[in-house]
């Protein structure tokens, strides 16, 4: 791919990406400073002809990626993982590598960069009419890295943090905090089967790597200029931890969007993930089915709930009846039509409710048969708790705050402060946002330390 092409590709897949992975985050005096970094150690690259832009997303997941063109982009989730704006200088840098090495370039194809069409309901449901009512959207998928890519890159990285003045352990520094992070959330989650760091998924970490990197740091002199631990530690404070309120949240068993105003509730069963455009609620075990998402609908013009299922969101595709329905005094309607799930038969149970002037809040929930009443009355439940909010009545997520250790605190006592959002893995956390090997307890005095609290 010619450097043209390559520019070309990434104007093309800039948009894309920044939908798929919430858009830019509205805090402009550290989107800045991201960027300040990233041309900081552009500055020191062996491609000429490449014009290097830098995005901080409004992604909880720990992810940070390359296209064609130039385009890096890191995740706020990133931010949260990272202790220094070395380790954060590596982490771009290692993606600045990619672009060096040619290697976003290389494994781009029409498979690799893609619409990801139905790719909620549309994987589970096997069903034409599910794949067109699910539709996620375009986006950008990039395949795994190989070993002999993220090797290079590491290498390159870790060049550029030198060259820039950074302390070159940095790399391997949040190599090994985010092995860390990935194993705990395995832990947590009950999922050992792999990677649970949306990072490691495209670029995979082994022990290899960190061996490498150490090695190859080791072959730098010592730079004078420190890792700017304070510094970041500061400039992080208050970022969002997990959903901001830009895109709701989840609490307990409510996703809740304080900005738009209003709320629902999923059953007891059910698990939310929280994407930057939809909701994708499935059973949380295998003693209950079912698959739901919400999402909002746009229609041509202002239609009724019925006539927007009818002629815009299913575009005339034959339904088993349209019912006009109230919810918590919004207008509504619901229809059905037969689908699959998971190869097997399904009722596909659409909703649509009248949120704004040609805008609409939608559920398709997809309830196989053999159905328990007790699981389809839930999923009824769950569409019909929708309702307004007072927007003032609700107060923010979970965000990074900073705390002072003091003389005879310790992991224990500081992680006592954050928000019950880690439960009895408190500990865990905070030793992982922290850089903290696993058994460590000791804190020291005078030093600031990263906490989860709510806002």
């Amino acid at each position: 791919m010619s450097p043209e092409k390559e520019k070309q590709i990434g104007a093309q897949e800039h948009e894309k990406a920044l939908k798929q992975f919430g858009g830019i985050y509205k805090n402009k005096e550290l989107t800045d400073y991201v960027s300040r970094i990233g041309q900081a150690l552009a500055k020191n690259t062996e491609r000429n002809d490449v014009e290097y832009k830098f995005f901080l997303l409004d992604s909880p997941e720990a992810n940070a990626f390359a296209i064609p063109g130039g385009y890096i982009y890191i995740t706020r989730g990133i931010l949260a993982l990272a202790n220094n704006e070395a380790e954060l200088a590596a982490v771009i840098g290692h993606e600045i590598g990619h672009i060096t090495g040619r290697h976003s370039a290389e494994r781009y194809s029409h498979t690799v960069v893609t619409s990801l069409g139905a790719a909620i309901l549309g994987a589970a449901v096997n069903d034409k009419n599910v794949s067109d009512a699910a539709n996620y959207g375009a986006g950008l998928y990039l395949n795994s890295y190989s070993r002999s890519q993220e090797n290079e890159a590491d290498m390159l990285g870790v060049r550029y943090l030198h060259r820039a003045g950074y302390d070159v352990t940095a790399m391997t520094g949040f190599l090994t905090s985010l092995g860390a992070f990935s194993k705990l959330e395995a832990q947590v989650n009950g999922d050992d089967t792999g990677p649970r760091v949306e990072y490691l998924s495209t670029h995979p970490l082994t022990e290899k790597r960190i061996v490498n990197t150490v090695k190859e740091s080791g072959r730098y002199p010592a730079n004078a200029k420190n890792m700017h631990k304070k510094s970041y530690l500061k400039m992080i404070n208050g970022v969002a931890w997990g959903s901001s309120k830009a895109q709701g949240f989840v609490r307990n068993h409510d996703f809740v969007h304080p900005e738009m105003g209003f709320k629902f509730t999923v059953p007891d069963f059910a698990k939310m993930v929280n994407r930057p455009s939809e909701v994708l609620i499935t059973a949380n075990d295998q003693a209950h089915k079912g698959v739901a998402v919400f999402d909002m609908g746009t229609a041509r013009q202002e239609l009724s709930p019925t006539a927007y299922i009818e002629y815009e969101w299913m575009k005339k595709e034959p339904l088993q009846g349209v019912e006009a329905i109230k919810i918590n005094g919004l207008d509504a309607a619901t229809a059905v039509f037969p689908g699959h799930i998971n190869g097997n038969a399904a009722q596909i149970r659409l909703v649509a409710i009248a949120w704004a002037p040609k805008k609409f809040i939608r559920f398709q929930i997809a309830l196989p048969a053999g159905l328990s009443a007790a699981d389809n009355e839930a999923y009824k439940k769950m569409t019909y708790s929708f309702k307004r909010i007072d927007k003032n009545s609700v107060g923010g997520g979970d965000m990074i705050a900073l705390t002072l250790a003091r003389q005879g605190d310790s992991v224990d006592v500081l992680s006592q402060l954050q928000t019950s959002v880690f439960n009895e893995y408190s500990s865990a956390y905070f030793r992982v946002l922290n850089g903290l090997p696993a058994q460590q307890n000791n804190v020291v005095a005078g030093d600031l330390y990263k906490i989860i609290k709510r806002d």
